[in-house]
């Protein structure tokens, strides 16, 4: 497979200023420099939003042109970018404004154990890509060798409560060897052009282009396992990607409370400055095509309690292992 690293489309180009001040702005118009990055801004925004289709985009411009009035620099536009960005209701795409170098990978150590004959896997947040995000996705195969080899297992909870999201490429090739090989899920932008979530051989990939690969890879001793998902108020956006994934898949069923509801895809669109667009640019589908968008509500809802690891404590987890349990292996 062709592996590379998504380019996102660049902002348009800013309009040069010009070395000649000449006469005074009136009151409410917008310099140069301001008038042209808002505006490159807002095109962004319409020619690539989830909602493009359903907004008025003159009414937009000139309520976003409002806010902006009588700014003179680049960064005095940055609060009504940032409202316009709230006002394409979406509820995922954010603005960040120049940071010095890239930001740091973030997120939380996952983690993998063995409740009796049921394997564990913790699923946390991280936000990184490159050559991180292979690591993670290593990491995960490593963890989920060193349970099964404890004595081979067909059955898994995969745990994506408290998983706010950030990378989805890592967790997906991540869980791999418990999610199987196969087209996992989509994307569907407005247009209803669709691209698919692949995973095969500890390689994540978007069509034929590969994101993120965990190498060495591992395979289960017994492949296709039972596998328990498990979901709260906290699992968003990647979170919710990796529940996508094991929706429609054979063997698989889902516990807890219902997720946060931004199961959309984010686009990465850099500023001139430096700033970057986060932009929701379409929306996650199951492998039986059934278009999320919203919150993911899980097969059987188990009140919220602690999140423990152990089922003694822990009672989304409880119920998750009493299913696992009554299901006869091959």
């Amino acid at each position: 497979m062709l592996r590379r690293s998504i380019a996102w489309p660049l902002a348009l180009p800013l309009l040069a200023a010009c070395t000649d001040a000449g006469p005074a702005e009136p009151d409410g118009a917008l310099g140069l420099d301001a008038a042209a990055y808002l505006e490159d801004a807002v095109n962004i925004l319409q020619l690539w939003s989830v909602n493009r289709y359903e907004i008025d985009w003159p009414s937009f411009r000139a309520e976003t042109i409002a806010d902006a009035g009588g700014a003179m620099t680049i960064e005095e536009t940055y609060p009504a970018i940032e409202a316009a960005i709230e006002r394409l209701g979406d509820g995922h795409s954010f603005f960040r404004r120049p940071i010095e170098g890239p930001p740091a990978p973030e997120g939380d150590q996952p983690s993998a154990s063995r409740l009796g004959e049921i394997g564990y896997v913790d699923v946390t947040r991280f936000s990184g890509g490159g050559a991180d995000a292979d690591a993670l996705a290593s990491e995960y195969h490593r963890l989920i060798e060193g349970v099964d080899t404890l004595g081979a297992t067909c059955r898994w909870v995969v745990d994506v409560r408290g998983n706010t999201g950030g990378n989805m490429w890592p967790m997906v090739a991540g869980v791999g060897p418990i999610l199987g090989e196969d087209t996992v899920g989509f994307f569907i932008d407005p247009d209803s052009l669709t691209k698919s979530w692949v995973y095969a051989a500890g390689e994540a990939s978007i069509d034929d282009v590969v994101i993120t690969a965990a190498s060495p890879s591992y395979e289960l001793e017994t492949p296709r396992p039972y596998v328990a998902v498990l979901t709260d108020g906290q699992t968003a956006s990647s979170g919710e990607a990796v529940a996508v994934a094991f929706r429609g898949r054979a063997g698989a069923r889902s516990f807890g409370e219902p997720t946060w509801g931004v199961s959309t895809a984010n686009s990465a669109f850099p500023l001139i400055d430096g700033a970057v667009i986060f932009l929701t640019v379409s929306t996650m589908v199951d492998r039986t095509g059934t278009i999320y968008g919203a919150e993911l509500t899980p097969d059987e809802i188990v009140s919220r309690g602690a999140k423990t690891g152990d089922p003694t404590t822990d009672r989304v987890l409880d119920a998750a292992v009493q299913w696992l349990a009554a299901q006869t292996c091959s």
